[in-house]
């Protein structure tokens, strides 16, 4: 999928309002992980009011054998606001989304978090994470991540990090 397709929908004025406003904290039905880039890109249209498609080079991932490509989607709908999703991709296969959010924003998420997960979430001074639903709050950048089953082992060892 080239950079340039992913902009035609958006281009022919697709609406992101097709995405209902929420307050739901979970991941978004959208996120399917393992979905190749091409399947993503379908699943994002009406989604995003503009995206791109991007190589990250060198790779950050562990494990890349050939390629790490992000999408990023302007105006993805999260907790009630557009905002920036980075759909990050291993090989071909969403492996994490990377959602913006406002500093403002932490206490309210937060506590939506610990409401839908039924914990408090193990705090560190970058993180507090709900590791069993692979997802976490980052505090900087403000972020909410999401993760999949396969890059659970890379991801716990970030989320557990000791504090310095």
């Amino acid at each position: 999928m080239k950079a340039g397709s992913l902009f035609l929908w958006a281009m022919l004025g697709v609406s992101s309002a097709a995405s209902a406003q929420s307050a739901d904290v979970t991941i978004p039905d959208a996120i399917a992980f393992g979905a190749s880039v091409d399947s993503m890109t379908e699943r994002l249209a009406g989604l995003c009011s503009e995206a791109e498609l991007r190589t990250i080079d060198p790779p950050v991932l562990p494990d890349v054998q050939n390629i790490q490509q992000q999408i990023d989607c302007q105006g993805f709908d999260y907790m009630g606001e557009p905002r920036l999703a980075e759909f990050v991709f291993r090989d071909d296969a969403l492996q994490m989304v990377w959602i913006l959010v406002d500093a403002d924003d932490q206490e309210r998420i937060v506590a939506a978090m610990r409401e839908a997960y039924g914990e408090d979430g193990l705090t560190t001074s970058d993180v507090v994470a709900f590791r069993e639903h692979r997802t976490a709050w980052r505090f900087e950048p403000p972020e909410v991540l999401f993760f999949s089953e396969e890059l659970r082992p890379a991801m716990e060892r970030f989320l557990t990090a000791p504090t310095e």
